[in-house]
């Protein structure tokens, strides 16, 4: 009985270092149905003496499935809204902008489309405000004391996350001039974090400063985005009450002349609400989301058309 037991108990640890194995032995990228690749996505940042920090992204972005379409622009997810200067650094990229549909992003726009099997490389730059969060008063900190993150300017950077794509390689460089403390190692002159990640994780730093390292200046910056926004909005309310005002205008005709005959419930102006979609891109992706009106805020003739045939026919 007890040799039985330890054939038992050897096949059952055989099986299970097996299957170990199994899950431990690297997947090919292209075996689950990924449509793109990251090999490489190097972020570095420089503080600026104003407390805001300039990034500059180095990526290479492979294709791995062309067939509902190419890659001519992609979406990098980046800290917050207040964010300028962007400027591409490759000669393949067209153009790049803040963008903020569905989130906060890179826009990287380039000059033509790429197919399975190619690699993008390119690097672009931006300025990013508001990144630092003061923690603790400047009168308690004391150098070499106390090692507490309250009493440091923390910036607690995460980068922008991929919900479909693997990235093989992933590396946070951030300047070492006057940090304090750091979650990352120290490598050269800058701190670093490094690794690999699955579909869906996260990566980040967290970096601390004496409140009198730099100046923590806050800025708000204004898009034109935001414009276009605003326009949109603006253009949306004044047809909805341009309906509203020809309504109560063919009404009051039809009573004065006797042809109204009393209240019907039922009608009104039908305003298209907002769409509740969200970003599938989350903190980065493919061409696909900027695409989309995820706020409802699209105005066309045919639109404007059909509002007005819907309040005519209700008053009819």
């Amino acid at each position: 009985m007890k040799r039985v037991f330890s054939s038992i108990k050897i096949m059952m640890t055989v099986l299970l270092m097996a299957v170990l194995v199994l899950f431990m032995v690297p997947q090919k990228t292209e075996a689950l149905n990924y449509q793109d690749e990251i090999l490489y996505y190097g972020i570095t940042a420089h503080v600026l003496e104003s407390g805001s920090v300039k990034f500059t992204y180095e990526i290479e972005w492979k294709v791995l499935d062309s067939a509902q379409g190419g890659v001519d622009f992609v979406m990098i997810g980046i800290p917050n809204r207040d964010a300028e200067k962007f400027k591409a650094l490759t000669d393949n990229i067209k153009k790049v902008r803040y963008s903020n549909d569905g989130g906060q992003f890179a826009y990287v726009k380039f000059k033509k489309e790429y197919k399975a099997n190619e690699i993008i490389k390119f690097k672009f730059s931006f300025v990013q405000h508001n990144l630092f969060d003061e923690k603790g008063s400047r009168n308690e900190f004391s150098f070499g004391v106390s090692r507490d993150w309250n009493n440091y300017y923390v910036y607690d950077f995460t980068a922008g996350w991929f919900d479909s794509i693997p990235v093989d390689k992933y590396e946070i460089k951030w300047e070492a001039t006057k940090v304090l403390k750091c979650s990352g190692t120290l490598e050269g002159d800058y701190y670093v974090v490094s690794g690999s990640l699955s579909p869906g994780r996260k990566a980040g730093i967290k970096v601390g400063y004496s409140p009198n390292a730099f100046q923590y200046k806050r800025k708000s910056v204004f898009h034109l985005a935001d414009l276009r926004n605003i326009f949109k909005m603006i253009l949306l309310f004044g047809v909805v009450v341009f309906v509203l005002i020809l309504r109560v205008v063919l009404v009051g005709d039809r009573y004065r002349s006797g042809g109204y005959h009393g209240f019907h419930g039922g009608g009104g102006c039908a305003c298209a609400c907002a769409c509740a979609c969200a970003c599938a891109c989350a903190g980065g992706g493919r061409a696909g989301c900027s695409k989309k009106d995820f706020y409802g805020t699209k105005v066309d003739s045919m639109r404007v058309r059909k509002i007005l045939k819907k309040g005519l026919k209700d008053d009819a």
